[in-house]
């Protein structure tokens, strides 16, 4: 934290995939509470750097009798946190870049005492690229990513083809990919382009899974903005 009582964030790391000036994100500046900065400050080994090494053998963890799941833009984490209570068998690896929500999931963690989780502060598809082995992802959740309406930003988004191809190396034969968005024209967009590689993937609209409502979730159904979940599988 600064004088200004604003987040520090730590430098992103780059990736290939598309290209070193476009980002997935947008990074933004906000305040963050002591209670936020405290538990960055006291990660109890909760907090993964950015390395661009496999992730095994800089952590020791995933446990290898585990399954991998990757939460890429967690918010708040309380979703994550749902996940990994109910299913405690799991390893679930959550990545964003906004510093106070990081803050708030390490705090949540530690006060469950919760073992099953890590979390990074980084570019998710760096880390996806560097990081993480080829298919030895059970599950990839990506809920309300940024849908960059204005064309010039498409080539931002998160769902499009050379992501694809990447999270599609990065599961298990039969991994799946959960997307969830509130704005219409990049749900028929993530249609497209799905549909674009029906020999890669399998899957499409599907009911909303089970999960904690998130407060962006409950303003965009305040809004009157409908809400598409996808689940798509590695074939």
């Amino acid at each position: 934290m600064d004088d200004t009582g604003q987040e520090r964030r730590p430098p992103l790391p780059t990736n290939s995939v598309l290209g070193r000036s476009i980002r997935t994100f947008k990074p933004r500046r906000s305040r963050i509470t002591k209670s936020q900065q405290h538990a960055i400050d006291n990660p109890l080994d909760l907090l993964i750097e950015y390395a661009p090494e496999p992730l095994a053998t800089i952590n020791d963890w995933p446990p290898t009798e585990t399954k991998l799941f990757i939460d890429i833009g967690f918010g708040n984490g309380i979703t994550t946190l749902d996940l990994a209570r109910k299913n405690p068998c799991n390893s679930y690896l959550a990545i964003d870049v906004h510093t106070p929500g990081v803050g708030d999931l390490l705090h949540e963690i530690q006060v469950h005492g919760m073992t099953n989780i890590r979390v990074m502060e980084s570019d998710a598809i760096a880390v996806l690229e560097n990081m993480i082995e080829p298919e030895s992802v059970s599950g990839v959740f990506t809920l309300f990513p940024d849908p960059w309406p204005k064309a010039r930003h498409h080539k931002r988004r998160i769902v499009q083809p050379s992501i694809m191809h990447l999270i599609h190396s990065r599961l298990v034969p039969g991994g799946f990919w959960q997307l969830a968005t509130d704005w219409q024209e990049y749900a028929e967009s993530i249609s497209e382009q799905f549909e674009a590689q029906q020999d890669s993937w399998s899957g499409g609209i599907t009911s909303r899974p089970e999960r904690p409502l998130t407060h962006y979730e409950q303003r965009a159904l305040t809004e009157y903005r409908t809400i598409t979940d996808f689940s798509f599988i590695r074939r």
